[in-house]
């Protein structure tokens, strides 16, 4: 049953959500410019490094279910709370890491924190709002999703400007704070009043599924070695995992995985579009942030205001995406937002070292109007045949697909930059001592730190510099085309398959007046 509150309380629920949902997501980029300090200080492998950001990744992929499943049984307000509590107390540990193997521990448990808190936050705010100002609603709390993805690297540079490598995870300490005191005042509790039972196996079987297939994916991204025991094994244990948690899903009363969902044709296009976008979007980051650091030279914090332009223009548009969904329909405007994005994406792909920044932040700007038309829309469409009492798991299940989707985006597209970086250097590596040279052709940054090393001639250190941002420019021209070839898919699914607008209805043919007649003998009435 829906909470009946006030306007403005309701107002301040919306921003508080949006709020906790933004440092969370915005933790999935802060660290970018902080990694090399933190190898330095913490004297870490590049394996380590690379598992200090994949960790969080990792377990944010797998407990989103799960959060979701939880707050529908137990309470949503209960489990936010548990979320944000455990993400806060991570964080500040994380902060005081001694060694890479101890940040790795509280990056992976802040994940875990992180996950019950993007699906249960919606799940209350559906509760919150009343049907005509939940698209409104959505298109806020979207927004600031939308711009944590750009807005965390920004950040991150500030901090580092002024403090210690720490700061990027000790600044969600008093965030979150502060926004548990709020929540304990100002949200209702909520939970789905027809499920008094718990499916614990089920719910280990989605961790441990999800949980195997996205740490496969991730480690083949890495190492580029898809076919090893070592990431096939993962994956393949992975799905065998989804499929058996399918079935015993299907046979029980009240599964943690409700699969009736999948049925509804909205819920799946708005699934599987946004899956894609999530797909693309996360690559992109990869590649661009890459782009502008390693082939123009940017600081990381000049690297990071280069992200503002998409972040403002998802802020933007998220919250104008829904009077423009309830005008024209979820399907162009979410078909609209791909297309935007397949634009951008396939600009990217055209650009080079001499590319000026006013045709980058048009881009950029460009892909956070696509990205910000894609995600409100999209899911008020999804979670509208969802019931209101099952909005946690709803929710949940369409996060999850999305997340292991963004998890492919980066690992599949960072192996394919990789493969083509590789082969478009060829044997220009050669002028490198021979036991560097495997490590040096793995990405443009260890080409570069190779060339300081290897106290090589001027005119070698030229030649191998033009090469090397050459090849990696051949890349991303690679892997944008790719992300322009998936954006263009989910716009096909949203046009295809997401409801279009409204059709008005045909005006009632109006029946004719009787006019009594004057009785016999008496004068007409005009």
């Amino acid at each position: 049953m829906q909470t009946e509150i006030g306007q403005g309380r309701r107002q301040a629920i919306l921003v508080l959500l949006a709020l906790t949902g933004l440092v969370v997501v915005m933790d999935l980029t802060i660290q970018n410019v902080a990694l090399e300090t933190i190898q330095r200080e913490l004297h870490a492998s590049s394996a380590g490094l690379e598992w200090s950001m994949d960790s969080y990744l990792i377990t944010f992929a797998a407990f989103i279910f799960t959060g979701g499943v939880s707050a529908d049984r137990f309470g949503r307000k209960k489990t936010l709370l548990a979320g944000l509590i455990l993400f806060g107390a991570s964080s500040a540990l994380a902060a005081s890491s001694t060694s890479i193997g101890e940040l790795i521990l509280w990056r992976s448990l802040m994940g875990v924190g992180a996950a019950l808190v993007p699906s249960v936050s919606l799940a209350i705010l559906i509760n919150v709002f009343p049907p005509a100002e939940r698209p409104r609603a959505i298109g806020w709390w979207a927004g600031a999703a939308g711009i944590a993805l750009a807005v965390g690297p920004v950040i991150g540079g500030m901090l580092l400007e002024v403090l210690w490598w720490g700061s990027v995870f000790l600044v969600n300490a008093p965030v979150i704070l502060a926004a548990v005191a709020l929540i304990i005042w100002l949200v209702p509790e909520s939970r789905n009043p027809n499920n008094n039972s718990f499916d614990p196996l089920g719910v280990l079987i989605s961790v441990l599924a999800v949980g195997t297939l996205v740490y496969g994916i991730v480690r083949g991204g890495d190492h580029d070695d898809w076919l090893s025991l070592a990431t096939a094994g993962p994956i393949v244990l992975g799905l065998a995992l989804v499929a058996l948690l399918v079935k015993v899903e299907s046979r029980i009363k009240h599964p943690a995985l409700d699969l009736s969902f999948l049925r509804s044709v909205r819920y799946s296009a708005g699934t599987f579009a946004l899956a894609l976008a999530f797909f693309a979007v996360l690559g992109a980051f990869f590649i661009t942030a890459l782009y502008f650091q390693g082939v123009h030279g940017y600081s990381p914090f000049t690297a990071g205001m280069l992200m503002l332009p998409m972040g403002l223009g998802s802020w933007l548009m998220s919250f104008r995406s829904a009077k423009m969904a309830a005008r024209f329909g979820a399907g162009p405007v979410v078909g609209g937002g791909a297309l935007a994005i397949a634009v951008a994406f396939a600009g990217f792909s055209q650009m080079d070292k001499s590319t000026g920044m006013p045709l980058i932040v048009l881009a950029q700007v460009l892909f956070g109007l696509g990205w910000g038309s894609m995600v409100a829309p999209a899911t008020a469409a999804l979670m509208s045949d969802v019931p209101m009492v099952k909005a946690g798991a709803g929710q949940a299940v369409s996060q999850t697909v999305r997340q292991v989707a963004g998890a492919l985006g980066v690992a599949i597209i960072g192996s394919l930059l990789a493969v083509s970086y590789r082969s478009s250097l060829g044997s220009a590596i050669d002028v490198l001592p021979a036991d560097v040279r495997d490590q040096a052709a793995s990405s443009l940054g260890a080409t570069m730190h190779a060339i300081t090393q290897a106290g090589l001639q001027p005119g070698q250190v030229a030649a191998l510099t033009t090469r090397a941002t050459q090849a990696y420019l051949d890349g991303m021209q690679v892997t944008m085309l790719t992300l322009t070839a998936v954006s263009l898919a989910a716009a096909f699914i949203a046009y295809r398959w997401l409801p279009g607008a409204a059709k008005a209805a045909p005006a009632a043919p109006v029946a004719p007046v009787a006019v009594a007649q004057p009785a016999k003998g008496e004068p007409a009435r005009t």
